[in-house]
C-alpha cells in the first residue's frame, strides 16, 4: 500500500472517524473537536482541527493514527470513499 498522502483535508480525516463508529461531541470554540464510540478502544478522541488551510500533515496524522491505535495501512483503506 502507498505512504500516508503528502497532505489530506479536514472532512475525510472525520470521514474515517465517522467509518470507525466515532460521532463528534458538541465542543467548546476553538480547534479541538473530541469524538466518541463507546464500544471501542479508545472510546474518546480528540484532535486539533487543522487552520486556516483545513488540511493535515504527515507528522500530524502519524500522530493522530497513534491515537486511533491504527496504522497506516488501515487507515489508507479507510481513506477510500471517503
Amino acid at each position: 500500500m502507498p505512504g500516508l498522502p503528502t497532505q489530506i483535508q479536514w472532512r475525510r480525516f472525520a470521514c474515517v472517524l465517522r467509518k470507525l463508529g466515532y460521532t463528534a461531541q458538541k465542543t467548546e470554540p476553538g480547534a479541538a473537536r473530541s469524538f466518541l464510540n463507546p464500544g471501542r478502544n479508545p472510546n474518546v478522541v480528540s484532535f486539533r482541527e487543522p487552520h486556516p488551510d483545513n488540511n493535515l500533515r504527515p507528522a500530524v496524522l502519524r500522530q493522530n493514527l497513534h491515537k486511533l491505535l491504527r496504522n497506516q495501512d488501515e487507515f489508507m483503506q479507510l481513506l477510500e470513499d471517503c
